[in-house]
């Protein structure tokens, strides 16, 4: 039976979703993204978030298995500012050229693409030693 965890390892605050992202076997940044977005919509999600932050136990060290799906973190080798837009090209196996046009464009109308470009840059992970080691294009 799978058990959910908090992990220590891949963790920005608590590890709840890095947890829920093992035991789901999606990817983390989802969770926190719904976490953020649950913020801005009454905050119900902080509730939720710290319940399961005193209610889920912490295991330490690498997270249980190897993942199977491609996991989204900043670029190593396709930076132009911070990796954002060369991560979600390389996770997606799309040209990062278009995500940064998207960006622009939404800077352009109302500063929507600089907010959304650092809430990614601080949720997305950085490559781990592990991964580029393993994967020669980083």
């Amino acid at each position: 039976m799978k058990k959910l965890y908090r992990f220590h390892a891949d963790r920005k605050i608590a590890g709840v979703c890095a947890g829920l992202g093992e035991y789901f076997d999606l990817d983390p940044v989802f969770f926190r993204l719904f976490f953020l977005a649950s913020l801005l919509f009454g905050g119900l999600g902080a509730v939720a978030y710290l319940i399961l932050w005193i209610m889920v136990p912490e295991k330490e060290g690498a997270q249980g298995g190897l993942r199977r799906a491609k996991r989204l973190h900043l670029s190593s080798s396709d930076r132009k500012l911070a990796g954002v837009c060369g991560g979600l090209g390389e996770w997606l196996d799309i040209d990062p050229v278009l995500f940064r046009v998207a960006f622009i464009v939404l800077a352009l109308m109302g500063g929507l693409g600089i907010l959304v470009y650092a809430v990614l840059w601080l949720l997305i992970p950085r490559p781990s030693a592990v991964t580029t080691a393993g994967n020669p294009s980083g």
